[in-house]
């Protein structure tokens, strides 16, 4: 009951968020489209592949955000996040981001929700967020309202770092990024992922986007001594 209530309410506010956008004279609106390949190794699938599509609409200083993405060994995520912000002094955003998430293992037929609130500060070479999550773990045939076979975990702190060397609105960036969670996973506060990307506006609305990322290997938490690399590359397209 509590996973469909927090969908609706995501849901609810990005329609709010569009109705909104009808009066464009009092608004800043924008988005961004992303599509991105990536290949990924570790000791459990070794090498696979897989793509991800990303949507952000941005009205003023609120973002509301789509995520998508699939990968060759049958894993499957999509997340939704609001994020409404308000300047605190110059050039620094604080923002509020409320966000759920699922993965769905097709192999093992099991899945994953996650929902998450954190707070955050953002500045032209810095961003910086924290906050509380939580990930249900459960299998495709149970229903709902049996408990005996789902695994909860109440109370994850949830963080994360970006550091940019060039800033943020510059036409090209090298980023570096150490956190729990990213667009499509969550994971313990004991087990970061770290990331080293980069972006590059190339011509007009059009940028290339790159981004490597050493994260934990295990699946659901799981207590894991090496990690997996992952490198996307892709583009993103300002409307």
């Amino acid at each position: 009951m509590v996973k469909k209530r927090l969908v609706l309410l995501l849901i609810c506010l990005f329609s709010a968020a569009f109705l909104n956008a009808q009066e464009a004279r009092k608004h800043a609106i924008s988005a961004d489209l992303s599509a991105q390949g990536l290949v990924g190794f570790n000791n459990t699938y070794r090498w696979y592949e897989g793509a991800d599509l990303k949507g952000v609409l941005h009205i003023d200083n609120n973002d509301f955000y789509l995520n998508l993405e699939a990968l060759t060994p049958k894993v499957y995520s999509v997340g939704l996040s609001v994020r409404p912000g308000i300047e605190l002094c110059r050039n620094g955003l604080g923002y509020l981001d409320v966000s759920v998430n699922s993965r769905f293992f097709g192999k093992y037929k099991i899945y994953e929700f996650v929902y998450s609130a954190s707070l955050g500060f953002r500045m032209r070479h810095f961003d910086v967020q924290l906050g509380l999550f939580t990930k249900i773990i459960d299998d495709f045939n149970s229903s709902w309202d049996v408990v005996e076979s789902r695994i909860k975990e109440p109370f994850n702190v949830l963080y994360k770092l970006r550091i940019s060397i060039m800033g943020f609105d510059n036409p090209w960036d090298i980023y570096l990024t150490g956190a729990n969670f990213n667009e499509f996973e969550y994971e313990r506060m004991w087990e970061p992922l770290f990331s080293l990307g980069g972006r590059w506006n190339f011509k007009g609305r059009w940028s290339a986007v790159a981004e490597g990322t050493l994260k934990p290997a295990g699946m659901f938490h799981g207590d894991v001594r090496f990690y997996e690399a992952v490198l996307r590359i892709g583009v993103v397209y300002k409307l």
